[in-house]
């Protein structure tokens, strides 16, 4: 009896961490056909497109399998689940857990983005070099909304947040016996890892390494693993997907008004290399 429960709860998991990696593939697979062109053009390079684009894509899907087991074995040690996809992993889900998730992520991604974009457009844009500003807006512009939504929205949640923060987490509290501050200290380092790895794409492309653009990237990715990570700790991976797909829909068209309007301003000099290489 007990043997069999044991392998009824591996199967649970399994299908969870299935569940997770085909709700990431979407975003994957656009994040990757935006990528391969740059990866194709590099000297060094003697691949296919074609070939660039299944070994991009095989390598994310192996890096999101990877976080969504770390996620499904470190977060039930440390008080992070999700009681919707759990149940529904086992044919009962609770659907109650899922609207309430719905609702809490719903107010806390429209509080996220208007004092994200409050911050950005009252006091950080103005104190980026003009050049880097339109670099940076035109990549996140060349992405579109989907992409934007799903790899930013759900793989990114899942990488960072569901496996990366859940493991930190771990981590620190086989030091610190206290469950908050195992958690403020995972989503800390975490939130500066997020914030760093979306810098190298607007370097490459010409963005100017200014104290304010390293600080905008590390501190707006910050403020966003700080919402969304409370809310995985507190209600659940749906919450925090939720808030992260409401910043980009509510910001998407603000940001390309903003960005035609300072594309409509530019200087002759200034040339904008639209085509993307990260996400």
């Amino acid at each position: 009896m007990q043997n069999s429960c044991k392998k009824g709860c591996r199967m649970d998991q399994v299908y969870l961490w299935v569940m997770l990696i085909a709700a990431c593939v979407p975003g994957i697979w656009l994040i990757s056909r935006f990528s391969v062109n740059d990866l194709f053009k590099m000297p060094e390079n003697k691949l296919s497109k074609r070939a660039l684009l299944v070994l991009l894509t095989g390598q994310t899907i192996a890096i999101v399998a990877v976080c969504a087991a770390a996620g499904i074995y470190f977060g039930p040690k440390i008080g992070i689940a999700d009681q919707f996809l759990n149940g529904l992993s086992r044919g009962k889900a609770d659907w109650n857990d899922l609207i309430r998730q719905l609702w809490i992520g719903a107010i806390a991604g429209i509080v996220c983005i208007f004092c994200w974009m409050a911050c950005y457009y009252g006091f950080i844009r103005a104190r980026i070099d003009r050049e880097s500003v339109l670099i940076a807006e035109g990549l996140r512009q060349n992405l579109g909304l989907m992409t934007r939504i799903t790899s930013g929205g759900i793989t990114e949640e899942i990488i960072f947040r569901w496996g990366l923060l859940s493991f930190v987490m771990w981590l620190i509290s086989l030091m610190e016996s206290s469950q908050p501050i195992a958690f403020w200290t995972a989503t800390i380092i975490t939130g500066i890892l997020f914030g760093l790895a979306h810098l190298p794409g607007n370097l490459q492309k010409g963005c100017k390494p200014s104290p304010m653009l390293i600080s905008s990237a590390v501190l707006g990715n910050l403020w966003v693993t700080i919402v969304c990570g409370y809310l995985l700790w507190q209600y659940g991976l749906i919450a925090a997907i939720v808030v992260h797909i409401l910043f980009h829909v509510i910001w998407y068209p603000l940001d390309r008004m903003a960005y035609n309007k300072l594309l409509g301003e530019q200087t002759p000099s200034i040339h904008i290399d639209h085509r993307s290489t990260h996400y």
